[in-house]
């Protein structure tokens, strides 16, 4: 803020300074005729320094000095200060306080109408950096006593209404006057000041008056007399048993003797029409009878209230006429009845008789009319009565598929034009304050709902989007495959649900499956599916949660298999499994060999169990899977039981005797799984260490003697080997007689001989021993 120049110091610290200042009032000075007001800054000006004062905002004085004295008889006001040279002032203080507190009353003296309503105007100051704490209107007043507030007196309870409409306006309402509220009312405020309240003078006097016709019968004219001064001459309307009297707006109604005017006569001023004066009959006794309304039709909303007025008149009479009123439906009139709870009647004015439904129900919709009892009923059995239409609000959905119009409807008029209130999920939308309301197209848990301002309680009934979809089965009982299935959804909606659409889950979304209601599924196969339907109206759509279709079918792709893995063996244990597909399951297996008869199953569980199988085993094996709706068979698996070789067999390919010379064929054969890889021919006599042949065959050429004797073969697979029995090769020779000899033969009687010694040896040892 500081120049470089010395200069300007001085001017900056001013330019600093000037924010600090304020008007200060000498305190030994308050309350006199003269009061001394200063300048005041946190540091020395200078005492060259000139100041300026300001009076409600506009230039005062010009002064050297800091202080000034001022003068209650003419400088009243708010003052502040400034610096010669500078735009700064300081904040305004009130000095005198005339011109800064005070209460002003427009106007100050009212005339209202007995059972009107009265606006009590008033606007009020106080000086700035005060906070009001407290207002009070009042009309009694005792010293070294707070007034009573006249909102809260009991005379005036529920019928005083603040009015404010800025920040200082005072203004109240006081509804229903009556000619003891003619009384002089003052209102009080109190702000953070010590000095406490402030009272505004002189106040605003209230007159209530009520109007009387009176009648100059010797110079035949009416009078619509009233006590009020009226600032604003009032337009006075005259009424001739009940009807307005065209053209008549003076307070003055010239008559002539005549059955013409004869008639009851009573007055009103314009704007208070309800509010007319008892009534004079003049002239023709029987000419005063009356009955008129001040509606011939009413529009009302279930559960509300509604009054029906009715104003009559009649000559004077003893006993004086009672009034009653009755309800006509079909041409059948019936006097209602206190004993009613919902049915009030009373009298505020004279003349008038008002009838009060509570709580109004559809059924209260009817005629209503008032007749003069028994015994001057008949004077005014020809005047109609007053129709009342009881209706309730419904809101009406216009859609284009983007936006969508919210009509609140009802089955009359309603009176008055009402302001509308719209709802959505019950919270008061402040856009929309008509009849008609533009909403959004969405989805979820949406409702709308309208009412009217005044009648806030009686909402319509909502308006939502589908809600609570459900899809269901039809059909009842289980569902076989073939069958015909129909799905059904439903939905509530409000307005109701305008079309459906039904879709598989697993399917896309884009192309319904129907749009019906119902869903109908012709030949239903046995692939289990959800489904789910889809509600639609107006304000939106709604899923249903999705359905099981559970298609019931017997066994089917019922398959056969072999547990084990890898090669059988004999000798193994060896399981076979059965699986099918089925809806309801299955309830039993049965296991079958092919080449066995299917009498009698090998097993009735899933698995069939063969313990230390044998080659027997080995063949085709299927299972049936059955179920209550049928049966199904595998397809036959094959059973490959694997073993080493047996029932080896050797044997001579030739069928003649053996000569020396010939050539001869041994033959090996054997029953193997996996089959026979390599046999070996062995001769007995021999060692088995190397075999004569490893072909299946062992053949022999040129035979000699030497080949006769024993020989087997060996046949070898993967799991083993078996050796045949040894085959006898008898090979004959020719002797020197050109004849041939078996050297087997030979040996055979070498044999013999052996024998026959052997068992005479035995039988000398016997006879010996016995010696």
């Amino acid at each position: 803020m500081f120049s470089r120049t010395s200069g300007n110091v001085t001017a900056a610290v001013i330019l600093i300074l000037l924010a600090d200042l304020q008007v200060k009032v000498d305190p030994n000075t308050v309350g006199q005729r003269r009061v001394k007001v200063t300048c005041s800054s946190t540091c020395s000006l200078g005492t060259n320094q000139k100041y300026i004062w300001h009076r409600n905002g506009y230039t005062q004085y010009e002064y050297t000095g800091v202080s000034v004295e001022l003068y209650s008889n003419y400088d009243q006001g708010r003052y502040s200060c400034g610096v010669s040279g500078s735009i700064h002032r300081s904040p305004s203080v009130c000095v005198f306080g005339t011109e800064c507190w005070g209460v002003t009353y427009s106007p100050q003296h009212v005339c209202a109408l007995k059972g009107s309503s009265v606006d009590l105007s008033c606007s009020y100051k106080y000086p700035e950096g005060h906070t009001v704490t407290k207002t009070v209107w009042f009309v009694k007043y005792q010293a070294g006593t707070e007034p009573e507030d006249l909102r809260e007196a009991g005379e005036y309870q529920g019928r005083v209404q603040n009015r404010q409409n800025s920040q200082n306006d005072c203004s109240i309402r006081i509804n229903n006057p009556r000619e003891s509220d003619t009384q002089t009312y003052r209102f009080r405020f109190y702000t953070d000041d010590p000095g406490g309240g402030y009272t505004g003078q002189p106040g605003v006097t209230l007159t209530v008056t009520d109007l009387k016709v009176k009648w100059n019968v010797k110079e035949t004219f009416l009078t619509c007399s009233n006590t009020c001064t009226w600032t604003n001459p009032p337009t006075y309307i005259w009424y001739k048993n009940g009807q307005p009297v065209s053209n008549k707006y003076s307070n003055t109604r010239y008559i002539h003797y005549s059955h013409v005017d004869a008639g009851s006569y009573s007055c009103a001023l314009k704007g208070f029409e309800d509010l007319r004066s008892p009534a004079v009959c003049v002239y023709n006794q029987d000419r005063c009878w009356s009955i008129t309304y001040s509606t011939r039709s009413i529009c009302a909303l279930i559960g509300s209230t509604v009054e029906i007025e009715s104003y009559y008149t009649f000559p004077d009479q003893n006993p004086e006429p009672q009034p009653a009123w009755y309800i006509k439906l079909s041409s059948q009139e019936t006097e209602l009845s206190p004993a009613d709870d919902r049915v009030e009647f009373f009298s505020d004015r004279a003349n008038v008789r008002t009838l009060r439904l509570n709580n109004l129900t559809q059924s209260d919709s009817a005629q209503y009319l008032l007749r003069i009892k028994a015994p001057y009923k008949g004077y005014t059995l020809s005047s109609a009565g007053v129709s009342l239409s009881v209706t309730d609000l419904q809101v009406e959905v216009y859609s284009d598929g983007q936006t969508v119009t919210l009509t609140c409807r009802s089955s009359c008029t309603l009176p008055n034009n009402p302001t509308y209130i719209w709802y959505k999920n019950r919270q008061s939308l402040s856009h929309c304050r008509y009849k008609s309301c533009p909403v959004l197209v969405v989805s979820g848990a949406i409702s709308y709902s309208c009412s009217v301002e005044g009648h806030e309680i009686f909402q319509s009934p909502p308006v939502y989007p589908p809600r609570n979809t459900r899809a269901e089965l039809v059909s009842s009982g289980e569902i076989l495959e073939g069958d015909s299935v129909t799905l059904s959804c439903s939905s509530d909606a409000d307005p109701p649900v305008l079309s459906y659409s039904w879709f598989n889950q697993r399917e896309p979304a884009e192309t319904p499956l129907t749009t019906d209601q119902n869903y109908i599924i012709t030949n239903i196969s046995s692939q289990n599916r959800f489904y789910y339907c889809t509600a639609h109206n107006q304000l939106g759509k709604h899923n249903s949660t999705p359905i099981h279709l559970n298609v019931l079918y017997p066994p089917r792709n019922t398959r056969a298999k072999l547990v084990s893995s890898g090669e059988i063996v004999e000798g193994d244990s060896v399981s076979l499994s059965c699986s099918s597909d089925a809806n309801l399951p299955v309830l039993s297996y049965s296991w079958f060999n092919q080449r066995e008869p299917a009498e009698t199953p090998l097993s009735t569980e899933q698995n069939y169990s063969i313990t230390s199988i044998s080659s027997q085993h080995s063949g085709f094996y299927y299972c049936t899977a059955c179920n209550q709706l049928g049966q199904n068979n595998s397809t036959s698996i094959h059973l490959d039981v694997l073993y080493s070789p047996r029932n080896t067999r050797a044997e001579l390919v030739s069928s003649k005797e053996i000569v020396e010379g010939d050539s001869v064929t041994l033959s090996c054969s054997s029953d193997a799984d996996p089959p026979v890889l390599s046999y070996s021919w062995f001769n007995q006599r021999e060692p088995a260490e190397t075999p004569l042949s490893t072909d299946q065959n062992y053949s022999i050429t040129n035979i000699s003697s030497q080949h006769s004797g024993f020989y087997y073969c060996t046949a070898h697979n993967q799991l083993g080997q078996h050796s045949s029995t040894p085959i006898h090769l008898n090979v004959l020779s020719e002797n020197s007689f050109g004849s041939y000899k078996s050297i087997a033969a030979s040996a055979v009687n070498y044999a013999a001989s052996g024998v026959a010694v052997v068992l005479l040896l035995v039988f000398i040892a016997v006879f010996l021993r016995i010696r």
